[in-house]
């Protein structure tokens, strides 16, 4: 994707928010809307920056990524299930996007694996760490899961406790880079049998 095509895009998505944020006036809303529109532009400035010439799918992915977790945010107190998808999935997508971002690099196959597998999992644990330290601040309930009373809006029952789901979203987190991993190698190695198929046949002939 071309930067002006690029930019373009999110002044476009900017406008749309901006437009929904002054029909809205809801400072949560807000919030949220600011939230995601500032990851957009981070991730922009990223490729921008660096020079990596990020494709309309790595956009789609990290859109999902932040539109599940910051937009759809209000979710996570009515699924105890949600935050467990989106720590699978979310990996899953960031993965694909690394693998890209090093993917020129002089690195054999097997090296891009482990460092976009890594760089995963220190995310993840970063996240978490960032999760502990809001909530210790300002109490946001980012760590544990809590689930919104049918009886009150602004009451809220902890189903799950803190350090049970730091570490059940870090492994199906992790399970989510793995999954990556695996289906690159099956992938990579079922390119490799084709060309060499490919190259057998033709020096036979």
């Amino acid at each position: 994707m071309e930067y002006k095509t690029k930019r373009f895009f999110i002044i476009g998505v900017g406008v749309f928010l901006l437009v929904i944020l002054y029909l809205l006036k809801n400072s949560s809303l807000f919030i949220r809307f600011a939230g995601f529109f500032f990851g957009l532009i981070v991730f922009y400035l990223v490729g921008h920056l660096f020079k990596i010439r990020f494709k309309i799918q790595h956009y789609i992915y990290i859109i999902i990524i932040l539109l599940s977790g910051i937009l759809l945010a209000p979710l996570y107190f009515f699924s105890e299930n949600y935050d467990k998808v989106l720590h699978f999935l979310s990996p899953v997508f960031g993965s694909i996007i690394i693998f890209y971002m090093i993917n020129s690099k002089r690195l054999n196959f097997q090296w891009k694996l482990l460092v976009t597998f890594m760089f995963v999992v220190s995310f993840l644990a970063i996240h978490e760490m960032g999760e502990y330290l809001i909530d210790l601040m300002w109490d946001l309930k980012l760590q544990g899961v809590y689930i919104r009373d049918v009886s009150g809006i602004e009451k809220f029952h902890l189903v799950m406790p803190k350090n049970d789901d730091t570490m059940i979203d870090m492994l199906f987190g992790t399970f989510g880079g793995f999954v990556f991993v695996i289906g690159k190698t099956i992938n990579y190695y079922l390119s490799r049998g084709k060309i060499s198929l490919k190259n057998y046949s033709i020096n036979r002939a």
